[in-house]
């Protein structure tokens, strides 16, 4: 059997499916389906979904593998990990894929120039655990023997958890009501005074950080988690949180991202999920508000979870507090915003941070 040598993001994308974390894909996708979720955001079968997960290739490898039914995936470490099974090899064009995703075309967006050093064709196809890989083991009801994100593994094991995994803790736990908090920076007040507010309606709160692929200049995964968990062990409620990371590349799709997101945490048993300011943004590219105002495109039980959608939070001075855009009547001029990228800026540059 063929096989096909992918980066890690690739393996890790095979994985996600293979634990339901992307349902309801269940491999990369094929021509219909890429289609229809760049026009639609929606499988072709009406399903939700609004990112394409894809696997390219050049030309190279499309002539050596357009007569195969299956191939093996094999890591960057040469481990075969993971199966594709019923395979369609399509053309596309990138520049589509490009505006109907990330909204430009512009490859100083990290998105865009990703899928311009994509391949000139997409492998779609059913993904499946590589049977013959060295620890594959089919009696682990988790399915914890991929090997695409073992480094992952090893450095944040403690943390990482599968959907499984994770609707057991919360029915261990008896949290019928959880809402989800997706990140990628450290938490800043205003993330915490977001975080307990939502916590206010539900039975538990999931702060559900990404490690992996992130763009130059983002913080490092072990700088999110440390400080997430000494928020979570000094300041909440130790019986109404959680901590779990999730290995995934970040696309900084905006909007569309959003909705990804949330039906990743829907997808982890999740019933509620905070959406605020600029939701998976990067630089200028989309307004304040474009991720809450996807959520209009879709029914009210399409997604199968409840977006809360919170405006930006500031700490006015007049007031002495953080304070929501609509419940405080004082000028700009009294008001402090704060912003991760502000907070970043500030370390870089080595300054002192405002008690804000």
């Amino acid at each position: 059997m063929k096989r096909l040598t992918v980066s890690g993001d690739i393996i890790q994308d095979a994985e996600n499916i293979a634990n339901g974390v992307y349902a309801p894909l269940g491999g990369f996708l094929r021509a219909k389906d890429f289609q229809s979720v760049l026009d639609n955001m929606r499988l072709e079968n009406g399903e939700a979904w609004s990112i394409p997960i894809v696997l390219d290739v050049n030309e190279e490898d499309y002539k050596r593998l357009k007569n195969e039914n299956r191939i093996i995936l094999a890591d960057e470490n040469n481990n075969e990990a993971m199966a594709l099974e019923n395979i369609e090899i399509y053309k596309y064009d990138k520049k589509e894929f490009a505006r109907k995703v990330f909204g430009t075309v512009d490859a100083s967006h990290p998105g865009v120039k990703g899928v311009m050093e994509m391949g000139e064709y997409l492998v779609g196809g059913d993904v499946k655990y590589n049977p013959n890989a060295p620890n594959y083991n089919p009696n682990d009801p988790n399915m914890n023997y991929g090997l695409g994100n073992s480094d992952l593994i090893r450095r944040f094991g403690l943390y990482y958890h599968t959907p499984k995994q994770i609707k057991e803790i919360f029915r261990e736990k008896e949290w019928k009501t959880v809402v989800a908090f997706q990140t990628r920076n450290v938490p800043h007040r205003s993330h915490e005074f977001l975080q307990k507010k939502a916590l206010e309606g539900v039975d538990g709160l999931l702060i559900h950080p990404v490690i992996g692929k992130k763009k130059p200049g983002d913080f490092r995964d072990e700088v999110i988690l440390e400080s997430y968990k000494m928020l979570l062990e000094n300041h909440y409620p130790k019986n109404k949180s959680l901590l779990s990371v999730l290995p995934i590349k970040m696309r900084y799709a905006g909007p569309r991202e959003a909705v990804m997101h949330a039906l990743i945490r829907r997808n982890y048993g999740c019933t509620h999920m905070i959406i605020g300011r600029d939701h998976a943004g990067v630089g200028n590219f989309y307004g304040s508000y474009d991720a809450h105002n996807i959520f209009d495109e879709f029914g009210a039980d399409e997604l199968g979870i409840e977006i809360l959608k919170f405006e930006n939070v500031s700490h006015c001075r007049s007031c002495g507090e953080l304070k929501m855009e609509k419940t405080c009547a004082h000028e700009p001029e009294h008001k402090f915003h704060l912003s991760g990228t502000k907070i970043r800026d500030m370390i870089i540059n080595k300054e002192k941070l405002p008690e804000e």
